[in-house]
């Protein structure tokens, strides 16, 4: 089957058939494009059509890399500065499920003039992540794994796995996310830093 990836502001289209699997893989080089960051959050509409099926999103394209103790964004050293939150909303109380609860988030964010945001403790809603792209926020995602995990049953190690990938899945077109984490104030031993399985 024929996919067409457009992405018309960067001037980039491509045409690609899927393999026997229904895999395509490919890349798409754009006339011009500007990489996202805080200060500037620059996001694309992305198409993807085959047939009469058609998705669209926003997407940022950034670069993040680790140089000893720097953190280089497109390049170069940032600084993080923000809060670690749950997902409750500030005002009305309980989970964070609705476009105002993130927006009413991220306008503290902004109050606090931070360009990070650690989502703990477990993946929230993806309107945090959509959020953030828009508004030029970092973030740490993790996945639910809190002090006494049994890192040494196999059963756990299991979950955890199968956690990461899906929330790796979800949101790994999100330039905002920059960080994957795994676990949450556990314990040191030798169960939690060696991978048994």
């Amino acid at each position: 089957m024929a996919v067409t990836i457009d992405i018309p502001e960067a001037g980039a289209k491509t045409i690609v058939r899927t393999d026997a699997e229904g895999n395509a893989p490919f890349s798409v080089k754009a006339a011009s494009l500007s990489l996202w960051s805080p200060d500037s959050p620059k996001l694309y509409k992305v198409s993807l059509s085959a047939g009469e099926d058609r998705l669209t999103d926003e997407i940022g394209f950034r670069d993040i890399r680790v140089d000893g103790t720097r953190i280089l964004l497109n390049g170069k050293a940032i600084f993080l500065q923000g809060a670690n939150m749950h997902a409750e909303a500030p005002i009305r109380g309980g989970r964070v499920y609705s476009d105002e609860d993130v927006n009413i988030i991220f306008s503290y964010l902004k109050e606090l003039h931070a360009n990070f945001v650690r989502l703990a403790h477990y993946p929230h809603d993806e309107r945090m992540e959509r959020a953030a792209d828009r508004d030029g926020i970092l973030i740490w995602s993790e996945i639910p794994n809190w002090q006494h995990i049994s890192f040494d049953k196999p059963e756990v190690y299991a979950k955890d796995v199968v956690m990461l990938k899906e929330m790796i899945r979800r949101d790994r077109n999100k330039a905002s996310v920059i960080l994957w984490s795994v676990s949450n104030e556990t314990p040191n031993n030798p169960a939690r830093t060696k991978i048994p399985y």
